[in-house]
């Protein structure tokens, strides 16, 4: 069976082949397709087509209809098309070679095809533009062309089918499909060439995602469009493309994507692009700046916290720390806080845009501590304090705190601890003593916030004194708080220091007795008894501490009138309970020598003695006779003074007399204490 193929064309100028014969063939304008139309010498309607492009066959296309459409046709140097039936499978070829001439603008060009035969009247040349208008643009006679200073027409002789001429000053508007006949309908069967003109693409913008989380990707596309001429070609262009980072031209991106792994360093970095058709490079884009997002990965602080060997801050109690900047690295910025740390829980610092502001720090400060939030992410950096204190010396007795009282009264044979407390950091040294001869003995120290002190089970006179709590830190600070520990103790015999007796004559003995107690004590509990066992007039009138000791006594008393019933066993009772006994006996006076301690303390008495009888005299030769008893009354009382007085005066000069030696013992029962007698 044989065909009749008759093909269309757009745009193109074809030279079409048909095995064993030639075709008739016209050319069509369509959006640059190529419509393939055969015309079957039967009634069928089944065929196979096979296209080749270039050398490369498509599969085999099953066709119910008398042509076929071969789209973007301007993309290709040739196009064969064979059309079969099921019946005969023979081959119906047709191969049409297509015309292309490419300029820029400004340019001159040479068309040329070659017609099928030149006719006798004329030959137009016909250009078809971008929008499918055909406008005649020359006249061809065979004695000549119709001039024109936009086109030339080169051909020679005129007659000759060798179309040939030139356009120039080429525009965008010369680009499309130029072809030639006697007139439009005839052009159709000719030859053709299509004369593409190259435009600078328009500016290219740039699309994407410009705002995108860190460690993810990012495309960025650069659009343009092609200028080129005719509109049908431009959409096949394929342009290409060239990438700049900061107006600096990046290597091996020629494609109209670029696909970057977003980090931070994209935030300060600007991309911009270009498209090229043709050499033709088009402006510049504006550059974008990727906005990469990310939170918090460290804090940094400024000034930095000039920590210690053990990474803390040191710094005294009541000193502020602060201006401290906090800065994290977050885009969009982070939300930074300050906090401190207590021992009850965190609280809020006093902080402005990210500086902590100056913070007064006490001891139980124990961190600070920087927060930076970004969205549901959060970094914390804290530096940890080490805040020096020192307080005021505390003493505690027996567990319980003196406060600010200076003495503590304890009864004797009670429990006695005393406890010093010096709170400061760092740990200081903590003694507690007990002042002794206008100096203090140490009883306990320790390099800690206590130094404690145990006195036994029970408390004694002997621990009356006062106490000490010293602290000192290792910058030389001290505290000291004092307090003075009374015991309170019952009268009793000092049993350390000997009773003892002064013999002023036969009749007359002084007694120094010895006497612990807390308070002092009170000469009206004081009751002496003679051998009798009654209550006998004994002068009781000096109580004297000795050696400054609060605790220590010397009671000393004058019994005076002995005769020979007076003589025996004497006591000496305190709120009824026997304090001491002994005995005063009778003893001879004509071998007594008296020390000069002792002849002293005698004229002193017989000195004042003499003087108050003397006023006595005096004032009894002035008095009448009925109030001499009365004043001889008196003269005992005014004695009894002077013998008080002579006995203090007597015992201020025992302290620089060695007593010792010239005193006797004098005979005791087993309840009485060491004692001795001089004579």
């Amino acid at each position: 069976m044989q065909l009749f193929i008759v093909l269309y064309i757009i745009h193109c100028g074809i030279l079409c082949f048909v095995q064993g014969q030639i075709l008739r063939i016209s050319t069509l304008f369509r959006s640059g397709n190529v419509v393939f139309r055969w015309t079957p010498s039967s009634n069928s309607s089944n065929y196979y087509v096979f296209i080749t492009r270039d050398r490369l066959t498509d599969a085999r296309t099953h066709v119910y209809d008398t042509q076929y459409t071969v789209k973007d046709a301007i993309l290709y140097d040739s196009i064969t098309i064979n059309v079969r039936t099921p019946e005969s499978l023979a081959d119906n070829v047709v191969t049409c070679n297509v015309s292309k001439v490419k300029s820029q603008i400004g340019g001159r060009k040479n068309i040329s095809w070659t017609a099928a035969f030149f006719p006798i009247t004329r030959y137009n040349i016909y250009h078809i533009n971008k929008e499918n208008r055909t406008a005649s643009i020359m006249h061809v006679y065979h004695e000549g062309a119709k001039l024109s200073p936009k086109y030339s027409y080169l051909t020679r002789p005129f007659n000759s089918t060798n179309i040939l001429f030139e356009i120039r000053n080429i525009t965008l508007d010369d680009a499309g499909y130029y072809n030639g006949g006697t007139n439009v309908h005839d052009a159709r069967f000719g030859g053709g060439v299509l004369l593409i003109v190259s435009g600078t693409p328009k500016k290219p913008r740039i699309n994407g995602t410009l705002t995108t989380l860190v460690d993810t990707h990012l495309e960025l596309t650069c659009i343009s469009k092609s200028t080129s001429a005719p509109d049908y070609y431009s959409k096949l262009v394929t342009l290409s493309y060239t990438w700049f980072i900061n107006n600096t031209k990046m290597d091996k991106e020629t494609r109209d994507t670029l696909r970057l792994k977003v980090t931070k360093g994209h935030r300060y970095t600007r991309y911009s692009c270009t498209a090229t058709d043709e050499d033709l490079e088009s402006v510049q884009s504006d550059a974008v700046q990727i906005n990469p997002l990310y939170g918090p990965e460290q804090l940094i602080f400024t000034p930095k916290p000039n920590v210690n060997k053990y990474d803390k801050l040191t710094v005294k109690e009541g000193d502020v720390v602060g201006p401290i900047f906090c800065s994290a690295d977050c885009n969009p910025p982070c939300n930074v806080t300050w906090k401190y740390k207590e021992s009850n829980g965190l609280k809020d610092a006093l902080s402005q845009n990210g500086i902590l502001l100056l913070q007064s720090i006490n001891r139980n400060v124990t961190q600070i501590i920087c927060s930076s939030r970004w969205k549901n992410e959060s970094v914390e950096k804290d530096f940890t304090l080490d805040v020096q204190y020192f307080d005021d010396s505390i003493i505690y007795v027996n567990d319980e705190w003196v406060s600010d009282r200076i003495t503590v009264d304890i009864q004797e044979k009670n429990p006695l601890q005393l406890s010093c407390l010096v709170n400061g950091n760092p740990i200081p040294t903590v003694r507690l003593g007990k002042t002794q001869n206008g100096g203090t003995v140490i009883l306990s120290e320790a390099r800690d916030h206590w130094s404690n002190y145990s006195f036994g089970t029970e408390a004694q006179c002997s621990d009356t004194g006062t106490y000490v709590c010293y602290g000192q830190s290792t910058h030389l600070k001290t505290s000291t708080k004092a307090i003075d520990v009374n015991i309170l103790c019952e009268p009793r015999l000092d049993k350390e220091v000997q009773m003892k007796t002064i013999t002023e004559s036969v009749k007359t003995r002084i007694v120094i007795i010895p006497v612990i107690a807390y308070p002092s004590p009170v000469l009206s509990k004081m009751i002496w008894l003679g051998p009798d066992d009654f209550p006998t007039n004994i002068t009781t009138s000096v109580v004297l501490q000795l050696n400054c000791v609060i605790y220590k006594h010397r009671v000393i008393s004058i019994i005076s009138g002995l005769e020979d019933e007076k003589f025996g066993e004497y006591k000496l009772l305190y709120e009824g309970k026997v304090l001491t006994n002994f005995f005063i006996r009778r003893e001879e006076t004509s071998h007594y020598e008296m020390s000069r301690g002792h002849k002293v303390v005698i004229a002193v008495l017989s000195t004042i003695l003499g003087i108050t009888w003397l006023f006595i005299i005096i004032y009894l030769l002035f008095k009448k006779q009925f109030l001499l008893l009365h004043k001889i009354d008196k003269r005992k009382d005014e004695n009894h003074q002077l013998e008080t007085k002579s006995m203090a005066q007597h015992y201020d000069d025992l302290q620089d007399t060695d007593v010792d030696k010239n005193y006797t013992a004098l005979d005791r029962t087993n309840q009485e204490s060491p004692y001795e007698e001089t004579h």
